[in-house]
């Protein structure tokens, strides 16, 4: 525990860490795969109400971005990474560095505002109770492990491979005879509303270090609606540099962990 947020540690303690942070519902778990590769020690959160973290309440974009920016400073980090919801918060961060962060690196975060996830159908602009039902009534379910395991193989465009089993029972849980994500979806949409509350383009636009805004163009039906988002965003600070990753989907890590992390490693070296 670092600062009141659950965190787990890959490789070796003598080397620069770089913290890790997952999307909604997810825990650090999801970067198991690629933390190895990354060019220093991975420090993966666990958000609030997802993981070992227990819920933050009030739950806002800037006690998030605090409670990361502590765990920078308590575990030497010279990076961050964030995928989606987590890329809201590293933008956060970077906007506001602590002493010895030099980079970000911004995973498919959308950065949409609110109108736009409701363009997309998540009914944002409804309020908590709205939300929290849409994310009940949308929430993955599968009759057993297999099945989980072989359906989110296909949604995220992977194979059914032991990473991805790991990362699944990680996540997920038997929850009366079903297989369920573990994080609520009423603790969900605290995190979903909080970074929503704060204008994100504001935030880029007092971007201090170099940042990478990785943007997925799968799938190609929402990709209209995301691209004017991430244009807008990378065009908001001359330290944004945008790689757009056509062939991805949502979740490259688990998509294909090997190029993925290719691609950040490379970038992060040539940054720290």
């Amino acid at each position: 525990m670092v600062g009141g947020l659950a965190v787990r540690v890959w490789g070796d303690p003598a080397e620069p860490g770089i913290v890790l942070w997952p999307g909604l519902g997810s825990s650090g778990a999801y970067f198991a795969s690629v933390a190895g590769a990354l060019p220093g020690r991975g420090v993966a959160v666990d958000p609030p109400g997802c993981g070992r973290t227990v819920p933050l309440d009030p739950c806002t974009c800037e006690r998030l971005v605090e409670m990361t920016r502590g765990v920078v400073e308590a575990c030497g980090c010279r990076a961050i990474v964030g995928h989606s919801l987590g890329a809201y918060v590293a933008i956060g961060v970077a906007a506001k560095p602590p002493v010895g962060l030099r980079a970000a690196v911004l995973i498919d975060g959308g950065f949409l505002d609110a109108d736009g996830f409701a363009e997309l159908g998540m009914p944002t602009t409804q309020g908590r109770a709205e939300l929290s039902a849409w994310l009940e009534a949308n929430a993955p379910r599968f009759p057993s492990w297999d099945t989980a395991i072989r359906k989110l193989a296909i949604m995220v465009g992977t194979e059914a491979t032991p990473a991805l089993e790991a990362y699944v029972r990680q996540v997920f849980a038997e929850v009366d005879g079903e297989i369920r994500e573990r994080a609520r979806p009423d603790r969900m949409a605290d995190l979903l509303l909080a970074v929503l509350e704060e204008d994100v383009h504001a935030r880029a636009q007092r971007v201090r270090v170099p940042t990478l805004l990785i943007a997925c163009g799968q799938p190609p039906e929402r990709r209209a609606t995301r691209e004017k988002a991430w244009q807008r965003l990378a065009q908001a600070s001359p330290l944004i540099e945008l790689h757009v990753a056509d062939d991805w989907g949502h979740n490259p890590i688990l998509q294909d962990a090997e190029v993925s992390s290719s691609v950040i490693a490379d970038w992060l070296r040539a940054h720290l």
